[in-house]
């Protein structure tokens, strides 16, 4: 864990964005990056999923093992690590889902508990799992996927509307989780540091975005804590923006 995890370090990661992380796009726009990431993917059985359907499937190893095949094989022309993220109202889902994109060479795995979605706040999982009450539940979800997975696994969540979800860092932390991927809001605001300080206490490795778009942002968001830093919709409008990032974050990088 240690070595996959100091690839990344001082490093820039382009963070999930579904609709339109898939492997080409994460080839075009995560050229210099450390890490790339796919998806967000849904599994689920229904049939009416509100959200793009070439990032959902459903539960059909063979179907999302042959999809995940060919786009962690596109997004390593990015020359970055690669990644796959997945949410599920069935942790099972998940987890087969995540074990095929080992399968399918991924280096890291990636579980979204950032979405607010009604379908899955509805089912107390994703984003419902940080709420206090649903601790224990939480605490069972990612065991499972701990137990069963090999690469390093990064859980993925937002502090918008989640009050319990800093405090919740803990109990990951507690049941093993060693990456923490953040979106604080605003990385470079005075406020946005206070909790990647707060966040930092918990997690051994921290990934943090929000709004960070520029080599003084991504400074300022590593001075508080965080160990990378992570680009979506700035990426999305500038393909060349994590190369240049990633090159100037580690070459004003303290030795």
């Amino acid at each position: 864990m240690t070595d996959a995890l100091d690839v990344l370090r001082g490093g820039v990661v382009l963070a999930e964005l579904g609709g339109w992380g898939d492997g080409p796009y994460c080839a075009r726009h995560g050229k210099g990056a450390a890490l790339v990431l796919m998806g967000t993917y849904i599994v689920d059985p229904g049939d009416a999923v509100p959200y793009d359907p070439a990032f959902v499937f459903k539960p059909d190893r063979r179907a999302y093992g042959n999809y995940l095949r060919r786009h962690v094989a596109a997004a390593r022309g990015s020359g970055a690590a690669v990644g796959v993220s997945v949410i599920a109202v069935d942790v099972e889902h998940s987890v087969d889902f995540l074990l095929a994109a080992e399968e399918a060479g991924a280096d890291y795995t990636s579980l979204c508990l950032h979405s607010t979605m009604e379908m899955f706040v509805t089912a107390g999982t994703s984003s419902a799992l940080l709420r206090r009450e649903n601790w224990p539940r939480l605490r069972e979800h990612l065991t499972r996927c701990l137990t069963a997975l090999n690469r390093p696994l990064i859980v993925k969540i937002g502090l918008g509307r989640m009050p319990d979800a800093e405090q919740a860092v803990a109990e990951m932390a507690a049941v093993g989780v060693q990456v923490i991927h953040a979106n604080v809001g605003s990385a470079a605001a005075p406020q946005g540091q206070d909790v990647i300080r707060r966040l930092k206490r918990h997690s051994g490795f921290l990934i943090v975005s929000g709004g960070i778009s520029a080599l003084e942002q991504a400074q300022a968001a590593c001075a508080a804590g965080a160990d990378a830093v992570a680009t979506g919709a700035a990426a999305m409008q500038d393909a060349d923006l994590c190369g240049r990032l990633q090159a100037a974050l580690r070459e004003t990088r303290p030795a």
